[in-house]
C-alpha cells in the first residue's frame, strides 16, 4: 500500500452481501484501488466484518462528491466545516438543504475563480470597465450551463438511486414511504423526492406529473405504469434495457425486474 493512500485512507467494515465493486461505488473509488491498498487480487474474497481501507478521493479536494446517507450537517461534521457556511457555498439554507447521490458540494471558495475576480476588479480600478463586464457575462454562462447539465442529469440520478436501494435489501411495506420499507408508489416518490421533484404520493397523482408515452419510447428514469390512466394500480423507475426497479409486493424487497409480456406495463411518462 502506497504512503499517501494511507494518510488519506478510511476504514470500511465489510456488511453481508458486499462486493469490493459496490464499496468502491459507494465510496466514489475505483475498484482496483481497494484491491491495491488492501493486498487483494482475482482470487481474493471478502467476508462480513473485513476492515477494508479505502482511500478517500476527496481528501485535500475544494469538492466533496455525495454518496448515500450523506446530509449537509454530516458532511459538515466529517469534514470539520460550519454548516451554514457548507450550506451559503452551495446555495442551500435549513429550510432547502436537499442533496443527492453523485452531487458535487463546494467545501470552499474556488481559488482560481477569486483570482479571476480579483484581476478583474484591478482592471476596473484602472477604468477598463468592459473586462468586466466580459467577466460577469462569462460567470452568467458558466451558472446557466451548469443549472441546464444538473437538470439534464435530474434523470440518471434517479436510475443511481433506485440501483442502489435496489442493492439495500429493502422490504415492500403497504404505505411505505422511507427505506426502512417503500410501497410502489413510495419508492418512486421518495427518489424523485430526493432530487427536489414532488410528483405525488400515489399512482394516480404521480399520473399528473409525467408526460405519458409509449413503453417502447420508455427513457432511463422513466416512470411505468400499469393500468389505466386515471385508475393505476402499480408504478416503477425505467433503468434501461427493458429492466426497471420496483417495489413489487409483500413478501419481497425492491428489485431490478425485466418487463415481460406476463406482466406489462400500460404506459410510460417522463417526469416533467
Amino acid at each position: 500500500m502506497s504512503t499517501a493512500n494511507i494518510a488519506h485512507a478510511s476504514t470500511v467494515t465489510v456488511k453481508a452481501g458486499d462486493t469490493v465493486s459496490e464499496i468502491a461505488r459507494e465510496h466514489n473509488v475505483s475498484a482496483e484501488s481497494i484491491k491495491n491498498d488492501n493486498g487483494l487480487d482475482a482470487n481474493s474474497t471478502i467476508y462480513p466484518d473485513q476492515q477494508l481501507n479505502v482511500a478517500d478521493q476527496n481528501s485535500g479536494s475544494n469538492t466533496y462528491t455525495v454518496v448515500a446517507g450523506d446530509s449537509v450537517s454530516k458532511i459538515a461534521h466529517d469534514k470539520n466545516l460550519d454548516t451554514d457556511k457548507l450550506l451559503a457555498l452551495n446555495n442551500l439554507s435549513w429550510s432547502n438543504s436537499t442533496i443527492y447521490v453523485g452531487q458535487t458540494i463546494k467545501l470552499s471558495e474556488d481559488q482560481p475563480q477569486q483570482a479571476t475576480q480579483s484581476a478583474v476588479q484591478t482592471d476596473s480600478s484602472q477604468g477598463q470597465q468592459p473586462q468586466q463586464a466580459q467577466g460577469t457575462t462569462a460567470a452568467a454562462d458558466s451558472n446557466v450551463a451548469q443549472a441546464n447539465s444538473n437538470q439534464s442529469d435530474i434523470s440518471q440520478q434517479a436510475v443511481n438511486l433506485a440501483l442502489q436501494y435496489s442493492r439495500m435489501n429493502i422490504p415492500y411495506v403497504w404505505g411505505g414511504k422511507t427505506p426502512s420499507g417503500f410501497d410502489c408508489s413510495g419508492l418512486t416518490h421518495y427518489i424523485y423526492q430526493q432530487l427536489g421533484k414532488e410528483i405525488g404520493a400515489n399512482t394516480i397523482a404521480q399520473e399528473q406529473h409525467v408526460t405519458p408515452k409509449a413503453v417502447n419510447q420508455a427513457q432511463p428514469g422513466d416512470l411505468l405504469f400499469w393500468g389505466n390512466p386515471g385508475s393505476t394500480y402499480h408504478v416503477a423507475i425505467y433503468i434501461g434495457n427493458n429492466q426497471y426497479v420496483a417495489a413489487p409486493t409483500e413478501g419481497q424487497n425492491v428489485e431490478v425486474e425485466t418487463i415481460t409480456p406476463y406482466f406489462m406495463p400500460s404506459f410510460a411518462g417522463s417526469v416533467n
